[in-house]
């Protein structure tokens, strides 16, 4: 059944703005956005100011009581402080719980930072021990398990979907491939590019094949469970950086690349991320859509002016 009213928490964001988008799609679906502050949302979804850690509660919950599907994509960043995180990915979930009625279907978009270190050449599966090792991840588990164990007692009708490494148009600025294009934005005419990268696996998702795992999450019958969304790979960083610079129009030969060392690597190897995603098949019939090759010259048009492109680091 397509939902009839939604609303996407962090609608503004980089996630929600896709996913206000995509459930638009879906036809006669009145989507509303909720954010503390004011910017982007896709044309005809309107945009409520409002946060649930302040004294909005009232406000929210006269929004998400009519409405069929809440999705929650609001969150800190990685520039956040460990207080901020645990606001944004802990008190908030606990928060949103108290709102969303039994019978509204809850989103909730995890990340894999959830599960911590994934050995070498295996793909991490919704039973992977979850041991993160960093505050976003541990944060970001914190709001995992209070929806989880509000399903389990009735109490919600939710599902997790735990996103993987996000590219594509409007990725986040922050990101290592936010950051990558920042940097070759800002090259002066002629400058070279240095880039120390680790020797990272790292297993990405487009954020529009995301947003329609949102949508199909919506309405399946996949209560009380989380659900690894991602490409099912994982490709090196390395690599990655060369797609993307290649995306850029960046002329190759202005390009050194050397060997920074991996935080908590061993031998001389960096880190593995990459998720098995056959729940996600099997229970979503999802499945990712957009090559690398393509989102990563989404992601590079999205982020740089048609005059820019046109004049700048690309062709200089």
């Amino acid at each position: 059944m397509i939902p009839r009213s939604a609303v996407v928490m962090g609608g503004t964001g980089s996630l929600g703005r896709h996913v206000c988008a995509a459930l638009l799609r879906t036809g006669d679906c009145r989507v509303t956005a909720v954010a503390r502050h004011d910017g982007p949302v896709p044309p005809g979804v309107p945009l409520v100011r409002a946060d649930l850690l302040g004294d909005d509660g009232q406000a929210l919950r006269e929004l998400v009581a009519g409405s069929d599907v809440v999705v929650n994509a609001a969150g800190a960043g990685w520039g956040g402080t460990p207080d901020q995180m645990a606001a944004a990915h802990a008190v908030l979930v606990e928060r949103l719980l108290r709102l969303v009625p039994p019978r509204t279907r809850l989103v909730q978009l995890g990340s894999v930072h959830e599960y911590g270190a994934i050995r070498p050449r295996q793909a991490a599966d919704e039973d992977h021990p979850e041991r993160p090792t960093t505050v976003y991840g541990r944060t970001k588990l914190a709001g995992t398990r209070s929806i989880l164990t509000s399903a389990a007692e009735g109490r919600s009708d939710a599902v997790i979907l735990r996103v993987t490494n996000v590219c594509g148009p409007g990725a986040p600025a922050t990101s290592f491939l936010g950051s990558l294009i920042g940097r070759l934005r800002e090259l002066p005419p002629g400058a070279p590019l240095d880039l120390r990268l680790t020797p990272d696996l790292r297993d990405f998702v487009d954020i529009r094949d995301v947003a329609d795992a949102v949508v199909r999450a919506v309405t399946a019958p996949v209560s009380g469970l989380v659900i690894n969304i991602g490409r099912g790979h994982a490709h090196e960083v390395p690599a990655v950086a060369e797609l993307m610079i290649k995306a850029a129009g960046f002329p190759r030969h202005r390009v050194r690349i050397g060997a920074a060392a991996a935080a908590g690597s061993t031998g001389g190897h960096g880190s593995w991320t990459k998720v098995d995603v056959s729940r996600a098949r099997a229970l979503l019939s999802w499945s990712h859509s957009m090559s690398l090759e393509e989102s990563l010259r989404d992601q590079w048009d999205a982020a740089v002016p048609s005059s820019d492109a046109a004049t700048g680091t690309g062709t200089a």
